[in-house]
């Protein structure tokens, strides 16, 4: 965590540090989101998510940042929108598991500049979880961070947007009851993955803690698929009576994701529950026990 913080870090002390009487340094990055779109004008319209680009410049010697968004998709419509330039304020937080952190924020009142389709904007750069390495059956990982832009702003003065990923991974606590016992643990990790063209997704979960006793060989990676994905008006959720399971196994003395025999989970559901579609709900039904988690996919403040 320490590491994966230092090059905001650095930052930090260049535009602590910076002469501003020399050329001005900029960096240009860019972030892939996904947005929640929200139609303030027709209640009765679902929500929409779609994928997009934000070119974000930073003026490192003047602590100042602009964002250009391109192809945002409504309707089949592209929109794009240009800021102007915006102060960068520090928001120092302190977190149980990782310690001392810190976010870039910024906003703008009003339209983000002249002739935008854009207003009201308000951002952050934050610290979103990530398990290290990219194989997705491995129970055995560590937990790094990577920096994503939180957006939330209004859209040719009707919709609501709100970015996100789809693609996230969650800390929390889990809550498993049975025969009118609860067991506690935060040793549970959950991952999904959505796929908003086929409008199903997938979740798996890492190092399941069910039980005091829970067996020695009990899956390490649980994987439930096909879930379909609901939308309502202000927002979606993932919602399956009966999802697709398998469990880590072996195949062919091949590792790998196998049927659950005897093992299906039932009434599975996704809330994401702040609006910044960071903190998440998760319940359902597996081996005679009800699964309750609470997580975030963020550094936020205490967790």
């Amino acid at each position: 965590m320490k590491q994966a913080l230092l090059p905001m870090a650095a930052m930090a002390l260049l535009l602590a540090s910076c002469d501003t009487s020399t050329k001005d340094s900029y960096q240009n990055i860019k972030y892939p989101e996904y947005n929640l779109i929200v139609d303030n004008q027709s209640m009765d319209v679902p929500a929409q998510a779609s994928f997009s680009n934000y070119d974000v410049k930073f003026n490192i010697s003047k602590n100042v940042i602009d964002i250009n968004g391109t192809d945002i998709i409504i309707n089949n419509q592209k929109y794009s929108f240009e800021t102007d330039t915006m102060s960068i304020r520090t928001q120092t937080f302190k977190t149980e598991s990782f310690g001392d952190a810190f976010n870039y924020t910024f906003s703008k009142v009003g339209t983000t500049t002249t002739g935008s389709a854009a207003s009201n904007l308000n951002g952050k750069l934050v610290w979103c979880l990530m398990p290290s390495g990219s194989n997705l059956l491995s129970p055995n990982y560590s937990v790094t961070v990577g920096q994503r832009l939180d957006l939330s702003y209004t859209l040719n003065d009707r919709y609501s947007v709100q970015t996100f990923w789809p693609a996230a991974l969650y800390k929390g606590l889990t809550v498993s009851t049975a025969n009118a016992t609860s067991h506690t643990s935060r040793s549970s990790d959950y991952l999904t993955q959505i796929d908003f063209e086929k409008k199903t997704a997938s979740v798996y979960v890492y190092n399941a803690d069910f039980s005091p006793n829970q067996a020695p060989n009990f899956p390490k990676v649980i994987r439930f698929e096909d879930i379909p994905v609901v939308f309502t008006h202000d927002g979606f959720s993932l919602e399956s009576a009966s999802p697709k399971t398998t469990v880590l196994g072996k195949k062919d003395n091949v590792v790998t994701m196998v049927d659950s025999v005897g093992f299906a989970a039932t009434d599975f559901s996704l809330a994401l529950t702040s609006s910044d579609l960071t903190d998440v709900m998760i319940s359902y039904k597996l081996d005679g026990k009800s699964i309750n988690f609470r997580g975030c996919s963020i550094l936020k403040a205490g967790q």
